[in-house]
């Protein structure tokens, strides 16, 4: 039986995440420091950590969330370089929304979870529909080659590379998958497209596309607590905000 993990993210306090969202927005583009400003908004509406951390993750000044976007590839464009998979970002985020875990969508244009898993991640059945997910999108696509990067100290990481390799193997796929000491540090900066929603792969990247959300979905119908894309084009981002209550969880 597979353990569904409930956050914290009550919602009634939605309306709390509705006006403090745009003013860490608003300190970012004034050039205010992140974190403190994060610590400004968070104390001035009483968010508590995991709300504070659903802003971290969420909400970037103008400038940054435009430059990202603007390196996120559209439509099929990445099919035609190589692919190189941040695997557990990608993965543990595909796991997030099989277990009904905290979705966003931030302004940056990238999916990302509130889950925390990477120092706790273990293999369980889950890990198996991940990554029937994820490969049936890559067997519909057929990228020209991806490669998997696990995060070598994080626990069954081998084996999880081992599984990935099969996978791509069965599925008659290019490419290949394995654990690395660091996978951020060997995902090129140039000829590739990158798959990660991780924040400082996507600035050292040229490219990148945000597999995860792709393969949920095209497996399912994506649900999220937030999305945050709003900030970047509403007048009024807090009425926008408003419009999709944590209690409600909606498809984007």
């Amino acid at each position: 039986m597979v353990d569904v993990v409930h956050d914290e993210l009550a919602p009634e306090r939605s309306h709390l995440i509705a006006q403090a969202a745009p003013d860490f927005y608003f300190f970012q583009n004034r050039g205010y420091p992140r974190p403190a400003a994060l610590e400004w908004v968070g104390n001035r509406y009483g968010l508590t950590q995991l709300e504070r951390q659903l802003l971290r993750r969420g909400v970037f000044g103008q400038a940054t969330a435009l430059r990202r976007r603007g390196r996120r590839c559209g439509g099929g464009d990445w099919l035609h370089r190589p692919l190189i998979v941040d695997g557990h970002n990608v993965h543990i985020t595909v796991e997030s929304a099989i277990l009904g875990r905290t979705l966003l969508l931030a302004n940056d244009g990238a999916l990302r979870d509130l889950a925390g898993q990477s120092a706790r991640f273990r293999l369980t059945e889950v890990s198996q529909v991940a990554q029937d997910w994820i490969f049936g999108l890559l067997g519909e696509l057929r990228p020209r080659e991806t490669l998997f990067l696990f995060d070598a100290p994080l626990s069954h990481s081998g084996l999880l590379a081992d599984q990935y390799r099969r996978r791509l193997k069965a599925s008659g796929l290019k490419g290949g998958s394995r654990a690395v000491p660091v996978p951020e540090s060997e995902i090129p900066a140039h000829g590739s497209v990158a798959a990660s929603s991780d924040q400082a792969v996507i600035d050292a990247s040229e490219a990148w596309v945000d597999l995860a959300r792709a393969s949920i979905e095209r497996s399912a119908t994506l649900r999220l607590r937030a999305d945050f894309s709003c900030l970047l084009s509403s007048r009024d981002p807090e009425s926008a905000l408003l419009d999709l209550p944590f209690s409600d969880a909606r498809p984007w």
